[in-house]
């Protein structure tokens, strides 16, 4: 397993705190389009001794997840990406079918061990929302179009893939709710991610497992994990308690989430890939501007994930 991070901003002194906690990988928060931005952020994470290895978040694709009038230029974008991606050397490129367009949260000054702030969700707070999510579209679309836009997507972007040597990582809906806001989600269970795998066989089409998405819907990591081991390509780890309807964010070796057995799991089913701390509290002197990113947590985070791995 290779120990992989986001940086937040993305500034030398942040990559050297990086580096220096033993980050192997970093990953770009998609820069938009063109090969040079990615081949500046290529240089500058290098310079700092690791290795610019995925992109993720904010790559576009609402018109693609609801099946709206533009969607085929999303398409093509994507499939641009993945050429980039390609001619500088990354090989995953971490997405997400979120109706949403991101993660949200209806709070970010829940207060953790020491002070320190974390997120929640709680549905009974929704129409607030904290993170930098686009939102979703008036229209809802039902599971199943959402689903058999999935497929289509699939379809006409893995062929690009497999040509170009890069994985496609799926992340889970978070919150992991079967409806949210009145508009159906459908990747918010192992079985989901199973069947996802299942719509197009593909060596490029892998998943991002990420526990702390998965768990609050009552899900088995662990067995998650050990059922779909071939096809994770990218895992974030990020630790919670409660339930889907209401769950708050913790530090990574305080939550509900068993964090030695998740990695025993990896461990188990020869996962050699990238893991990446997920969201983290903010720490005194923070500012709190970007919840689940500002960078003291996480990088408590990272030295524990990489204890972790040498443990296992």
């Amino acid at each position: 397993m290779k120990l992989a991070m986001i940086v937040n901003p993305f500034t030398e002194h942040t990559l050297a705190l990086a580096a220096q906690v033993g980050v192997e990988e970093i990953v770009l928060t998609y820069p938009g389009p063109g090969v040079a931005p990615l081949l500046a952020a290529r240089r500058m994470v290098e310079a700092a001794g690791m290795r610019l290895a995925i992109v993720e978040r904010k790559i576009p694709h609402l018109k693609m997840v609801h099946g709206l009038p533009g969607r085929e230029g999303e398409v093509e974008n994507f499939c641009t990406l993945l050429r980039d991606m390609a001619e500088v050397g990354l090989t995953v490129a971490c997405y997400n079918w979120m109706p949403s367009e991101d993660w949200q949260r209806t709070s970010a000054t829940v207060r953790e061990r020491g002070g320190s702030w974390v997120t929640e969700f709680n549905l009974a707070d929704v129409g607030t929302n904290v993170t930098d999510a686009d939102g979703q579209p008036a229209a809802r679309t039902t599971a199943a179009m959402l689903w058999e836009n999935l497929e289509r997507f699939l379809h006409e972007v893995l062929p690009v893939a497999e040509a170009c040597g890069v994985r496609l990582a799926l992340h889970p809906d978070d919150p992991p709710l079967v409806v949210f806001n009145g508009q159906p989600q459908i990747i918010t269970s192992n079985e989901a991610l199973q069947r996802v795998v299942a719509l197009a066989p593909s060596p490029a089409n892998g998943i991002c497992y990420c526990v702390g998405s998965l768990f609050p819907a009552g899900n088995d990591v662990v067995a998650g994990i050990r059922g779909l081991g071939p096809h994770i390509a990218f895992v974030h780890a990020r630790n919670v308690r409660g339930t889907a309807t209401h769950f708050t964010e913790t530090w990574h070796d305080n939550g509900a989430i068993d964090m030695p057995a998740v990695f025993r799991a990896l461990k188990d089913v020869g996962y050699t890939g990238s893991v990446r701390p997920d969201h983290a509290p903010s720490m005194a002197g923070e500012t709190n501007e970007t919840p689940g990113y500002e960078m003291l947590g996480r990088l408590f985070a990272a030295g524990y994930l990489r204890g972790l791995m040498q443990a296992v």
